[in-house]
């Protein structure tokens, strides 16, 4: 089961009109958290500098363990994961790449480096997430994440080193290029290149996921049904030693693409076209 907050009509609404303007990387959540640039870094360097302490540890944990509580509770073993063995034949550290439909969608990828004997996963996270109200705010800040910023020393500096710390560890690192969350929305979207870019960078390989959702009979929330993800591990791709980081984060981020659009067409039987319809919504009861 997949998380429904408010205002989802609104925001089904404006990734319709997102669509039909080829803008798919621009935000379609209605209340987003919206904080004025030099505000949102000090927010940021201040989580920064926090990360080692033992009273950040301590809310790490407590986020983990929310988190863990809610895979179990939302997951009910519902969910699947095809293609294990491309993950387990990895020996080091990758960037992870997916399709981002739902705040919580990466609950299932957890468990994925988990089955993959990789323990936590970490992910690059929006520094709006960071100022959010409430629970959700709490596990969004204090779950093992990178917050990116376009702040430029920052992005040279602090967000580097702790990438390269969690790459030394051997970690996984999950992106969304697609940058900008749309409800259960479920059509693969052109990413940006920063991830790619970060893996000629770093010399790592990109591991491409695709979510598939399928509508379930139970009903989650009024207009909403209940919806299994089925989590599909693509062939990895590996930057070119030849190549320019610029060279490869193109040639990457166009082959990231075109697997999720070969992965979306395979299990849905359908051509990709960004022509909007209510099935590209998972379980919305249009």
């Amino acid at each position: 089961m997949l998380l429904v907050t408010p205002g989802r009509e609104e925001a089904i609404r404006n990734i319709r009109q997102a669509a039909e303007e080829g803008r798919f990387n621009d935000k379609t959540e209605p209340f987003d958290p919206d904080w004025e640039p030099s505000a949102l870094k000090e927010n940021i360097l201040g989580y920064v500098q926090k990360r080692h302490t033992l009273g950040f540890k301590c809310k790490n944990l407590a986020a983990r363990a929310i988190v863990d509580s809610w895979i179990r509770r939302y997951n009910n073993g519902i969910n699947e994961i095809v293609g294990m063995e491309k993950l387990e034949a990895l020996k080091g550290p990758a960037f992870l790449t997916a399709n981002h439909f739902n705040p919580f969608d990466n609950g299932v990828i957890r468990v994925l480096t988990r089955q993959a004997g990789r323990g936590r996963l970490w992910a690059i996270s929006q520094g709006t997430n960071f100022v959010m109200p409430g629970l959700n705010g709490f596990v969004l800040r204090n779950i093992d994440v990178i917050p990116i910023i376009p702040e430029p020393s920052y992005m040279a500096g602090a967000f580097r080193q702790q990438m390269q710390e969690t790459l030394d560890r051997g970690r996984f690192i999950l992106i969304y290029p697609e940058q900008e969350m749309w409800f259960n929305y479920r059509k693969p979207r052109p990413g940006k290149r920063g991830a790619f870019l970060f893996a000629s960078q770093f010399g790592v390989p990109v591991v491409p996921l695709f979510t598939e959702l399928q509508d379930l009979p139970g009903t989650v929330a009024p207009g909403f049904r209940d919806v299994k993800m089925v989590l599909h591990i693509l062939d990895p791709l590996y930057p070119d030693p030849a190549k320019t980081d610029r060279e490869n984060s193109l040639a990457l981020c166009q082959a990231d693409y075109e697997a999720k659009v070969r992965c979306y067409e395979k299990v849905y039987g359908r051509p990709l076209t960004y022509d909007f319809s209510p099935e590209d919504i998972a379980g919305w009861q249009a």
